[in-house]
């Protein structure tokens, strides 16, 4: 994204400018009215209902931070829009604003910046209760975001020509990671786990896969509910950064006991470098956590090798799921 000056310091005290512009051209639909077309203002506030007037300041922002282009007075999507923000992309993951845009996101991470750098971290949605319309919305927000990752985690396990025929996806949210793994083996059963509102939307994707018959499902807190015993596949997606690493290692021992002899346990995360300063986006993941979350964090390869190694699990496999920006690591017993 561009820069509005070359004054580092003038650009992020308005970077709440950019959040907002995005946020009102995906809910004006401006990315999918442009689509491959090159069109005026006047016919882009037609055909969105919006005045002139404000869909041309609007999409002139748009192009000084890089997700329109302009010429002749007339506006097109660069790459990165017409691949992430235009509704007919299958790629599009227009909707993350929803959650990361979201007025009670933005407080939790505006309000007090300082308290929660003082604390070493913050309430957060710790004080969130299991039916706060927020999971849901969380849930729904994240499904273009880990299509791509829940995919070439599938890919992974045909590289390897595993076969797992029961599954655990540990805090499922859109339950998208077990389905695109029952999608692939035919024989595989999944169950899921999270907060019994979430869960309706996990339940919503798999029976539009057609996959109610091989789905099930336990509801409330993941540290306390009984898993079961002997997957052949447990997954941890996107749920460990949100703990302390003893809370990690709790999670991981769980995982532990609940495995079958030769089954496998996958943490999908955003792992930044040993420096924890990059890659950009994974090290920059851990500020979000500070935000969020009383002691979470963006914890690096080898600090879940550690966590997993005390709970009594040996890291068999790591790779980067591209184009995305996480790491699978595969842990066996």
């Amino acid at each position: 994204m561009h820069a509005l000056s070359n004054n580092p310091v003038y650009d992020i005290c308005l970077s709440y400018q950019k959040t907002a512009a995005m946020a009102a051209a995906v809910k004006l639909n401006i990315f999918t009215v442009i689509g491959s077309s090159r069109l005026e203002a006047g016919h882009i506030a037609e055909r969105t209902g919006c005045s002139t007037r404000g869909v041309r300041i609007l999409c002139d922002f748009l192009c000084v931070i890089g997700l329109l282009e302009k010429n002749n007075g007339l506006y097109f999507l660069p790459d990165a829009a017409a691949r992430f923000l235009d509704r007919s992309s299958p790629d599009c993951m227009a909707d993350i604003i929803d959650f990361f845009g979201a007025p009670a996101t933005l407080s939790m991470v505006m309000d007090d910046p300082a308290l929660y750098v003082r604390s070493g971290g913050a309430a957060g949605v710790s004080h969130v209760s299991p039916d706060n319309p927020v999971w849901i919305a969380f849930a729904q927000a994240m499904v273009p975001f880990a299509a791509v990752e829940a995919k070439r985690t599938a890919a992974y396990i045909t590289k390897k020509a595993l076969q797992p025929r029961t599954v655990l996806d540990v805090a499922a949210g859109h339950g998208l990671f077990g389905i695109e793994v029952a999608k692939l083996r035919m024989e595989a059963s999944v169950t899921a786990i999270d907060w019994p509102g979430v869960l309706e939307i996990a339940k919503q994707n798999a029976a539009g896969e057609g996959l109610s018959a091989r789905y099930s499902f336990l509801s409330g807190n993941a540290f306390e509910l009984d898993w079961g015993c002997g997957y052949d596949l447990i997954l941890l997606a996107n749920i460990l950064h949100h703990f302390d690493p003893d809370d990690c290692v709790r999670m991981l021992q769980k995982a532990h006991r609940s495995l079958g002899a030769r089954g496998s346990v996958f943490v999908i995360e955003m792992i930044p470098n040993p420096d924890r300063v990059s890659p950009p986006e994974q090290a920059a993941f851990a500020f979000f956590m500070l935000a969020t979350t009383p002691h979470g964090d963006a914890y690096t390869a080898h600090e879940y090798e550690a966590m997993a190694n005390r709970a009594g699990l040996s890291l068999a496999d790591s790779m980067r799921l591209l184009p995305t920006a996480q790491t699978l690591m595969v842990f066996s017993l």
